[in-house]
């Protein structure tokens, strides 16, 4: 799709917390009654920080303040964009004191996951390719491919049930074709998963190295 923009932030949830207004002066709703939910204090912290952080990538990417733009919490699918359910895609993930957001005019995905995480053994299936086999790839590249995985069914708005992921086929190629990025960090894993041309502004308060990047098939 060519045009298409997205814009990618990754934050400390301590900082967004200590920077956000209070939350009854921006959170709708279907945010509140969602937030209301929660029962975890953790938890809450996270989902105060990212729809927050969401909130300042879209004043980023398309101006207005951060309080002016709306958010309509779905179960189990991303939120939307409120007058703007059909033009504008909002990702969001979280690890430990990591959030990530992602805005575009485009379908996104994104996903992150603290490395050294080791995955159950029963996933193991799910992320390996024709001909690997048990034990043949080590932790932190099935990490890697199932971070990838998980932002590929966010960008599709999908649920990462066990036959999903495992139909999911991960080839490696240049970057400009790529339908799923990795970026990595000594603390997290990024995966951010776009349509072919589209153009990444990646906000951070932290270095990041290329990574992998993938185009994604799935077997029938």
């Amino acid at each position: 799709m060519s045009g298409a923009r997205a814009f990618v932030e990754v934050a400390r949830t301590s900082r967004l917390l200590e920077e956000m207004p209070a939350p009854a002066q921006w959170l709708s709703p279907s945010e509140n009654a969602r937030l209301a939910a929660l029962r975890h204090s953790q938890r809450r912290e996270q989902y105060l920080a990212g729809h927050w952080l969401a909130r300042v990538l879209l004043t980023h990417a398309f101006g207005r303040e951060p309080m002016h733009w709306s958010l309509l919490e779905r179960r189990s699918l991303p939120p939307l964009v409120s007058g703007h359910e059909e033009s504008l895609r909002v990702s969001l993930s979280h690890a430990g004191d990591w959030i990530a957001a992602a805005v575009a005019d485009a379908p996104v995905g994104i996903d992150i996951e603290p490395r050294g995480r080791v995955l159950d053994a029963a996933l193991e299936p799910l992320l390996l390719e024709p001909g690997e086999t048990s034990g043949s790839v080590v932790d932190d590249a099935l990490l890697r491919r199932w971070v990838a995985k998980e932002a590929w069914l966010k960008r599709e708005a999908g649920l990462a049930l066990p036959e999903q992921l495992a139909r999911l086929r991960l080839r490696e190629v240049a970057r400009a074709h790529a339908d799923v990025r990795l970026e990595c960090h000594d603390e997290i894993h990024l995966a951010i998963a776009l349509v072919p041309g589209c153009v990444v502004e990646r906000r951070c308060e932290v270095a990041w190295a290329d990574g992998e990047s993938y185009a994604v098939g799935a077997d029938q």
